[in-house]
């Protein structure tokens, strides 16, 4: 009797305590702590993703592309920065992000389709006279200049330069050329995969982050152009300026002063085009550094 007793006593305790030990047992792996800069974005946008508060090195990944995290200013985040391509497929693709020691996090991002305007390619009299004219224009971007800047975007650096948000390269910031316009003559097109900036002639240009200057060059089209690599696939690029006030191979950091405005190449008037890549997809200069703010 008194062992039926001491029998029907465990078998109550266990039952009492089951549920805890299922709960203890969940618990082991908690989810990390994840901020994503926005779960809708459209073609062109950044994705600024950052978990806080972990020792250990993160892995994650969006749809097929690979993220690299490093430490934001304070040391206690990780932060992986990702761009959408104006080529993007709208639709849904999962965000995973992996820490050791807990349960992977997993967040569906939704991308929209972006409406980019059309406009006519503009060629001045002065610049025909200087031996522009669209076509040549469209071809020598298309075939020699985007291929020689590609060949120093496409370089992976696997660390990263930077820790705070970037900025913008002008103080005061007008778009007088928006990002993805497609400019086109006859049956040519060209996409227009930066910001055009105004800035009045010889107006100080301004590094967006800290980096490394991997390219200074003058080229037909694109006039003088300094292209920063940030480390991890992102560059930012600063075009058409009238004068370099950096080298190759200099480390510059956030702010440094990179040349002066200007209206060399093909531009009708004194401005400054500034682009971004991310992994050699290039992303709206103005969402990006808007975005970038989050990584604080």
């Amino acid at each position: 009797m008194c062992h039926k007793v001491l029998f029907v006593l465990i078998s109550v305790a266990a039952a009492i305590l089951a549920p805890f030990c299922v709960a203890l047992a969940d618990n082991q792996y908690p989810n990390p702590d994840v901020f994503v800069s926005s779960d809708v974005l459209s073609q062109g946008d950044t994705l600024l993703v950052v978990v806080k508060n972990e020792a250990n090195e993160i892995t994650g990944r969006f749809g097929s592309t690979k993220l690299y995290f490093f430490r934001n200013q304070s040391n206690k985040d990780w932060v992986a920065i990702t761009g959408i391509s104006v080529n993007k497929i709208p639709g849904e693709y999962k965000l995973t992000i992996n820490v050791s020691g807990k349960a992977a996090y997993e967040k569906n991002i939704t991308i929209t389709d972006r409406y980019f305007s059309e406009t006519e390619l503009v060629v001045t009299q002065e610049l025909l006279q200087q031996g522009y004219t669209a076509k040549n224009i469209i071809s020598n971007i298309i075939n020699k200049e985007n291929k020689l800047l590609n060949k120093t975007l496409s370089v992976f650096t696997p660390v990263s330069y930077v820790a705070k948000p970037f900025v913008y390269p002008v103080f005061i910031v007008k778009d007088v050329g928006s990002f993805g316009n497609i400019r086109k003559s006859k049956s040519s097109k060209i996409q227009h995969l930066g910001v055009d900036l105004n800035a009045p002639l010889n107006t100080p240009v301004y590094c967006a982050n800290d980096g490394k200057v991997v390219f200074v060059k003058n080229m037909q089209d694109y006039g003088n152009t300094v292209i920063v690599d940030h480390g991890l696939g992102v560059y930012s690029l600063y075009l058409h300026l009238n004068r370099f006030s950096v080298r190759t191979g200099q480390m510059v950091r956030l702010g440094d002063n990179i040349g002066l405005s200007g209206n060399s190449g093909y531009s009708i008037e004194p401005h400054l085009h500034f682009g971004i890549t991310i992994q050699g997809v290039a992303v709206d200069p103005l969402e990006f550094v808007w975005t970038t703010q989050g990584m604080k």
